[in-house]
Protein backbone atom coordinates (compact mmCIF):
# COMPACT_ATOMS: atom_id res chain seq x y z
CA UNK A 1 0.00 0.00 0.00
CA UNK A 2 2.43 2.60 -1.24
CA UNK A 3 -0.09 5.44 -1.44
CA UNK A 4 -2.41 4.33 1.37
CA UNK A 5 -2.26 4.44 5.18
CA UNK A 6 -3.67 1.63 7.33
CA UNK A 7 -5.07 2.81 10.66
CA UNK A 8 -5.82 0.25 13.40
CA UNK A 9 -8.14 1.41 16.17
CA UNK A 10 -9.67 -0.30 19.19
CA UNK A 11 -13.45 -0.19 19.35
CA UNK A 12 -15.35 0.09 22.70
CA UNK A 13 -16.07 -3.67 22.72
CA UNK A 14 -12.38 -4.48 22.53
CA UNK A 15 -12.24 -5.54 18.89
CA UNK A 16 -9.72 -3.92 16.56
CA UNK A 17 -11.02 -2.03 13.55
CA UNK A 18 -8.85 -1.35 10.51
CA UNK A 19 -9.47 1.65 8.27
CA UNK A 20 -7.63 2.18 5.00
CA UNK A 21 -7.16 5.85 4.15
CA UNK A 22 -6.23 6.73 0.58
CA UNK A 23 -3.64 9.44 0.11
CA UNK A 24 -3.87 11.84 -2.79
CA UNK A 25 -0.72 11.44 -4.80
CA UNK A 26 1.01 13.65 -7.33
CA UNK A 27 -1.23 12.29 -10.08
CA UNK A 28 -4.34 13.82 -8.47
CA UNK A 29 -2.52 17.12 -7.98
CA UNK A 30 -1.38 17.08 -11.58
CA UNK A 31 -4.91 16.46 -12.84
CA UNK A 32 -6.24 19.29 -10.68
CA UNK A 33 -3.51 21.61 -11.99
CA UNK A 34 -4.37 20.71 -15.59
CA UNK A 35 -8.07 21.33 -14.94
CA UNK A 36 -7.38 24.74 -13.42
CA UNK A 37 -4.91 25.62 -16.19
CA UNK A 38 -7.42 24.70 -18.91
CA UNK A 39 -10.11 26.83 -17.28
CA UNK A 40 -7.74 29.81 -16.85
CA UNK A 41 -6.51 29.62 -20.45
CA UNK A 42 -10.07 29.47 -21.73
CA UNK A 43 -11.09 32.40 -19.53
CA UNK A 44 -8.17 34.59 -20.65
CA UNK A 45 -8.60 33.80 -24.36
CA UNK A 46 -12.37 34.17 -24.22
CA UNK A 47 -12.17 37.52 -22.39
CA UNK A 48 -9.69 39.07 -24.81
CA UNK A 49 -11.33 37.57 -27.91
CA UNK A 50 -14.51 39.65 -27.58
CA UNK A 51 -12.55 42.91 -27.52
CA UNK A 52 -10.23 41.92 -30.38
CA UNK A 53 -13.20 40.84 -32.50
CA UNK A 54 -15.05 44.07 -31.71
CA UNK A 55 -11.97 46.10 -32.64
CA UNK A 56 -11.50 44.38 -36.01
CA UNK A 57 -15.20 44.31 -36.93
CA UNK A 58 -16.25 47.82 -35.85
CA UNK A 59 -13.17 50.04 -35.53
CA UNK A 60 -11.60 48.78 -38.76
CA UNK A 61 -14.98 48.19 -40.48
CA UNK A 62 -13.96 44.63 -41.35
CA UNK A 63 -17.28 42.83 -40.87
CA UNK A 64 -16.45 39.59 -42.69
CA UNK A 65 -16.98 36.74 -40.19
CA UNK A 66 -16.65 33.94 -42.77
CA UNK A 67 -13.20 35.15 -43.85
CA UNK A 68 -12.12 35.61 -40.23
CA UNK A 69 -13.12 32.05 -39.34
CA UNK A 70 -11.64 30.61 -42.54
CA UNK A 71 -8.27 32.23 -41.71
CA UNK A 72 -8.39 30.88 -38.16
CA UNK A 73 -9.13 27.34 -39.33
CA UNK A 74 -6.48 27.43 -42.08
CA UNK A 75 -3.87 28.71 -39.61
CA UNK A 76 -4.83 25.98 -37.16
CA UNK A 77 -4.63 23.24 -39.81
CA UNK A 78 -1.25 24.45 -41.09
CA UNK A 79 0.22 24.70 -37.58
CA UNK A 80 -1.06 21.30 -36.43
CA UNK A 81 -0.08 19.53 -39.66
CA UNK A 82 3.47 20.88 -39.28
CA UNK A 83 3.61 19.55 -35.72
CA UNK A 84 2.13 16.20 -36.76
CA UNK A 85 4.52 15.70 -39.68
CA UNK A 86 7.50 16.60 -37.50
CA UNK A 87 6.30 13.99 -34.94
CA UNK A 88 5.96 16.69 -32.27
CA UNK A 89 2.23 15.98 -32.20
CA UNK A 90 0.86 12.44 -32.19
CA UNK A 91 -2.60 12.49 -33.75
CA UNK A 92 -4.00 10.40 -36.63
CA UNK A 93 -4.06 11.94 -40.10
CA UNK A 94 -7.40 13.45 -41.04
CA UNK A 95 -9.74 11.22 -43.01
CA UNK A 96 -13.41 11.31 -43.99
CA UNK A 97 -14.10 8.59 -41.45
CA UNK A 98 -12.42 10.60 -38.71
CA UNK A 99 -14.24 13.75 -39.76
CA UNK A 100 -17.59 11.97 -39.78
CA UNK A 101 -17.06 10.88 -36.16
CA UNK A 102 -17.16 14.53 -35.07
CA UNK A 103 -19.36 15.98 -37.80
CA UNK A 104 -22.35 17.28 -35.82
CA UNK A 105 -20.35 19.04 -33.08
CA UNK A 106 -18.28 20.68 -35.83
CA UNK A 107 -21.38 21.94 -37.63
CA UNK A 108 -22.79 23.48 -34.46
CA UNK A 109 -19.39 24.99 -33.69
CA UNK A 110 -19.39 26.67 -37.12
CA UNK A 111 -22.91 27.96 -36.53
CA UNK A 112 -21.93 29.31 -33.11
CA UNK A 113 -18.81 31.07 -34.40
CA UNK A 114 -20.58 32.87 -37.24
CA UNK A 115 -23.69 33.89 -35.28
CA UNK A 116 -21.52 35.16 -32.39
CA UNK A 117 -19.55 37.44 -34.72
CA UNK A 118 -22.74 38.72 -36.34
CA UNK A 119 -24.23 39.40 -32.88
CA UNK A 120 -21.11 41.24 -31.70
CA UNK A 121 -21.13 43.52 -34.74
CA UNK A 122 -24.57 44.91 -33.80
CA UNK A 123 -24.38 44.92 -29.97
CA UNK A 124 -22.32 46.62 -27.29
CA UNK A 125 -19.97 44.31 -25.42
CA UNK A 126 -21.97 44.47 -22.12
CA UNK A 127 -25.18 43.51 -23.96
CA UNK A 128 -23.34 40.80 -25.90
CA UNK A 129 -22.00 39.43 -22.62
CA UNK A 130 -25.45 39.51 -21.01
CA UNK A 131 -26.88 37.40 -23.83
CA UNK A 132 -23.91 35.00 -23.84
CA UNK A 133 -24.29 34.52 -20.10
CA UNK A 134 -27.39 32.48 -20.90
CA UNK A 135 -25.19 29.70 -22.36
CA UNK A 136 -25.18 27.65 -19.09
CA UNK A 137 -28.98 27.52 -19.37
CA UNK A 138 -28.77 26.02 -22.85
CA UNK A 139 -26.02 23.62 -21.76
CA UNK A 140 -28.05 22.51 -18.74
CA UNK A 141 -31.23 21.87 -20.73
CA UNK A 142 -29.40 20.09 -23.54
CA UNK A 143 -27.45 17.90 -21.09
CA UNK A 144 -30.80 16.69 -19.73
CA UNK A 145 -31.92 15.77 -23.26
CA UNK A 146 -28.68 14.38 -24.74
CA UNK A 147 -26.72 13.18 -21.68
CA UNK A 148 -29.83 12.01 -19.78
CA UNK A 149 -28.96 14.00 -16.67
CA UNK A 150 -31.51 14.65 -13.94
CA UNK A 151 -33.59 17.77 -13.42
CA UNK A 152 -31.81 20.74 -11.80
CA UNK A 153 -32.27 21.74 -8.15
CA UNK A 154 -34.42 24.65 -6.96
CA UNK A 155 -31.31 26.81 -6.52
CA UNK A 156 -30.33 26.21 -10.14
CA UNK A 157 -33.85 27.01 -11.34
CA UNK A 158 -33.84 30.27 -9.32
CA UNK A 159 -30.44 31.22 -10.78
CA UNK A 160 -31.74 30.51 -14.30
CA UNK A 161 -34.73 32.80 -13.65
CA UNK A 162 -32.41 35.62 -12.52
CA UNK A 163 -30.13 35.18 -15.55
CA UNK A 164 -33.01 35.09 -18.02
CA UNK A 165 -34.99 37.96 -16.48
CA UNK A 166 -31.82 40.06 -16.23
CA UNK A 167 -31.03 39.46 -19.88
CA UNK A 168 -34.57 40.46 -20.90
CA UNK A 169 -34.51 43.62 -18.75
CA UNK A 170 -31.08 44.63 -20.07
CA UNK A 171 -32.37 44.14 -23.60
CA UNK A 172 -35.47 46.25 -22.95
CA UNK A 173 -33.24 48.99 -21.55
CA UNK A 174 -30.99 48.98 -24.62
CA UNK A 175 -31.81 52.29 -26.34
CA UNK A 176 -30.00 51.14 -29.48
CA UNK A 177 -31.82 47.81 -29.72
CA UNK A 178 -30.86 45.79 -32.80
CA UNK A 179 -33.35 42.92 -33.17
CA UNK A 180 -31.19 41.20 -35.78
CA UNK A 181 -28.15 41.22 -33.49
CA UNK A 182 -30.20 39.84 -30.59
CA UNK A 183 -31.56 37.05 -32.79
CA UNK A 184 -28.01 36.11 -33.77
CA UNK A 185 -27.02 36.22 -30.10
CA UNK A 186 -29.82 33.85 -29.07
CA UNK A 187 -28.96 31.45 -31.90
CA UNK A 188 -25.29 31.61 -30.89
CA UNK A 189 -26.15 30.63 -27.30
CA UNK A 190 -28.22 27.66 -28.48
CA UNK A 191 -25.52 26.53 -30.92
CA UNK A 192 -22.79 26.84 -28.27
CA UNK A 193 -24.75 24.79 -25.77
CA UNK A 194 -25.38 22.11 -28.40
CA UNK A 195 -21.81 21.71 -29.57
CA UNK A 196 -20.39 21.75 -26.04
CA UNK A 197 -22.83 19.02 -25.02
CA UNK A 198 -22.11 16.91 -28.11
CA UNK A 199 -18.36 17.52 -27.75
CA UNK A 200 -18.42 16.32 -24.14
CA UNK A 201 -19.62 12.90 -25.29
CA UNK A 202 -16.90 12.67 -27.98
CA UNK A 203 -14.14 13.98 -25.72
CA UNK A 204 -14.43 10.85 -23.61
CA UNK A 205 -12.55 9.08 -26.42
CA UNK A 206 -10.62 11.94 -28.09
CA UNK A 207 -8.04 14.44 -26.94
CA UNK A 208 -8.71 18.18 -27.09
CA UNK A 209 -6.04 18.60 -29.78
CA UNK A 210 -7.58 15.89 -31.95
CA UNK A 211 -11.01 17.51 -31.60
CA UNK A 212 -9.57 20.89 -32.64
CA UNK A 213 -7.77 19.24 -35.57
CA UNK A 214 -10.92 17.49 -36.81
CA UNK A 215 -13.11 20.55 -36.27
CA UNK A 216 -10.76 22.73 -38.30
CA UNK A 217 -10.84 20.35 -41.26
CA UNK A 218 -14.61 19.85 -41.01
CA UNK A 219 -15.47 23.54 -40.94
CA UNK A 220 -12.88 25.23 -43.18
CA UNK A 221 -14.67 24.25 -46.46
CA UNK A 222 -17.89 25.76 -45.11
CA UNK A 223 -16.20 29.03 -44.13
CA UNK A 224 -14.29 29.32 -47.44
CA UNK A 225 -17.39 28.61 -49.55
CA UNK A 226 -19.50 31.08 -47.53
CA UNK A 227 -16.77 33.72 -47.82
CA UNK A 228 -16.56 33.33 -51.61
CA UNK A 229 -20.33 33.36 -51.95
CA UNK A 230 -21.24 36.17 -49.50
CA UNK A 231 -18.15 38.28 -48.79
CA UNK A 232 -15.86 38.14 -51.84
CA UNK A 233 -16.81 41.53 -53.29
CA UNK A 234 -16.66 43.33 -49.95
CA UNK A 235 -13.26 41.83 -49.08
CA UNK A 236 -11.80 42.79 -52.48
CA UNK A 237 -13.03 46.37 -52.07
CA UNK A 238 -11.73 46.68 -48.51
CA UNK A 239 -8.66 48.86 -47.97
CA UNK A 240 -7.99 47.45 -44.50
CA UNK A 241 -5.03 45.27 -45.46
CA UNK A 242 -3.05 48.37 -46.42
CA UNK A 243 -3.24 49.48 -42.76
CA UNK A 244 -0.40 48.00 -40.68
CA UNK A 245 -2.43 48.42 -37.49
CA UNK A 246 -5.26 46.35 -38.93
CA UNK A 247 -2.90 43.63 -40.17
CA UNK A 248 -1.34 43.36 -36.70
CA UNK A 249 -4.72 43.16 -34.96
CA UNK A 250 -6.06 40.71 -37.54
CA UNK A 251 -3.05 38.43 -36.97
CA UNK A 252 -3.63 38.61 -33.21
CA UNK A 253 -7.30 37.82 -33.78
CA UNK A 254 -6.44 34.70 -35.79
CA UNK A 255 -3.91 33.41 -33.24
CA UNK A 256 -6.15 34.07 -30.22
CA UNK A 257 -9.04 32.44 -32.08
CA UNK A 258 -7.04 29.22 -32.47
CA UNK A 259 -5.96 29.33 -28.81
CA UNK A 260 -9.57 29.93 -27.77
CA UNK A 261 -10.78 26.93 -29.76
CA UNK A 262 -8.12 24.69 -28.22
CA UNK A 263 -8.67 25.98 -24.67
CA UNK A 264 -12.43 25.54 -25.06
CA UNK A 265 -12.14 21.86 -25.98
CA UNK A 266 -9.35 21.32 -23.43
CA UNK A 267 -11.47 22.84 -20.67
CA UNK A 268 -14.45 20.69 -21.69
CA UNK A 269 -12.27 17.57 -21.73
CA UNK A 270 -10.55 18.31 -18.39
CA UNK A 271 -13.73 19.39 -16.63
CA UNK A 272 -17.16 19.34 -18.29
CA UNK A 273 -19.33 21.29 -20.72
CA UNK A 274 -21.03 22.93 -17.74
CA UNK A 275 -17.72 24.02 -16.19
CA UNK A 276 -16.71 25.57 -19.50
CA UNK A 277 -19.94 27.57 -19.52
CA UNK A 278 -19.39 28.64 -15.90
CA UNK A 279 -15.88 29.88 -16.67
CA UNK A 280 -17.60 31.98 -19.30
CA UNK A 281 -19.83 33.45 -16.60
CA UNK A 282 -16.82 34.53 -14.50
CA UNK A 283 -14.96 36.15 -17.39
CA UNK A 284 -18.14 37.87 -18.53
CA UNK A 285 -18.14 39.96 -15.33
CA UNK A 286 -14.76 41.41 -16.33
CA UNK A 287 -15.89 41.89 -19.93
CA UNK A 288 -19.01 43.74 -18.77
CA UNK A 289 -17.05 46.10 -16.52
CA UNK A 290 -14.54 46.99 -19.26
CA UNK A 291 -17.21 47.05 -21.97
CA UNK A 292 -19.16 49.80 -20.21
CA UNK A 293 -16.38 52.26 -21.05
CA UNK A 294 -14.93 50.94 -24.35
CA UNK A 295 -16.09 51.02 -27.98
CA UNK A 296 -18.57 53.79 -27.23
CA UNK A 297 -19.68 52.26 -23.95
CA UNK A 298 -23.37 51.97 -23.18
CA UNK A 299 -26.07 54.41 -22.11
CA UNK A 300 -27.13 53.84 -18.53
CA UNK A 301 -30.78 53.83 -17.47
CA UNK A 302 -32.74 52.27 -14.61
CA UNK A 303 -33.97 49.29 -16.65
CA UNK A 304 -30.63 48.11 -18.01
CA UNK A 305 -28.84 48.68 -14.68
CA UNK A 306 -31.33 46.37 -12.96
CA UNK A 307 -31.08 43.97 -15.89
CA UNK A 308 -27.29 43.73 -15.73
CA UNK A 309 -27.50 43.35 -11.96
CA UNK A 310 -30.01 40.49 -12.10
CA UNK A 311 -28.09 38.84 -14.93
CA UNK A 312 -24.79 38.97 -13.07
CA UNK A 313 -26.36 37.88 -9.77
CA UNK A 314 -27.94 34.90 -11.51
CA UNK A 315 -24.56 33.92 -12.93
CA UNK A 316 -22.95 34.04 -9.50
CA UNK A 317 -25.85 32.09 -7.93
CA UNK A 318 -25.60 29.48 -10.66
CA UNK A 319 -21.87 29.06 -10.15
CA UNK A 320 -22.25 28.77 -6.36
CA UNK A 321 -25.11 26.25 -6.65
CA UNK A 322 -23.16 24.02 -9.03
CA UNK A 323 -20.06 24.25 -6.82
CA UNK A 324 -21.94 23.19 -3.69
CA UNK A 325 -23.66 20.36 -5.59
CA UNK A 326 -20.31 19.13 -6.84
CA UNK A 327 -18.85 19.11 -3.30
CA UNK A 328 -21.92 17.29 -1.99
CA UNK A 329 -21.65 14.65 -4.71
CA UNK A 330 -17.94 14.19 -4.03
CA UNK A 331 -18.54 13.75 -0.28
CA UNK A 332 -21.33 11.22 -0.88
CA UNK A 333 -19.08 9.26 -3.25
CA UNK A 334 -16.28 9.23 -0.67
CA UNK A 335 -18.63 8.01 2.05
CA UNK A 336 -19.91 5.19 -0.17
CA UNK A 337 -16.34 4.21 -1.05
CA UNK A 338 -15.46 3.93 2.66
Amino acid sequence: MKNNVLLIMNSPNGNSVSLEVKKHGSKDNKEMLLSISSALLYGICSTSMAFVNKLVITSYKFDFPFLIMACQMLFCITFMEALRMSTLLYIPKYSLKLGKSFLWPSMFYALHAITALHALSGMSIPMYVAVKRCSPIATLLLSIVFLKKGLPSKKIVLAVIFISSGCILAGLGDLELDIRAYAYGALSVLAQGTYLTLAQKSLEEMSALLVLYITSYNTVPIFIFACLFHERQGVLQSQSFSDFGFVAHFAIQVVIGVLLNYSLFWCTASNSALTTSLVGVFKSILQTAIGFFTFGGIRFNTINIFGFGFNMLGGIMYTYAKHTERIKTHVQSSVKAV
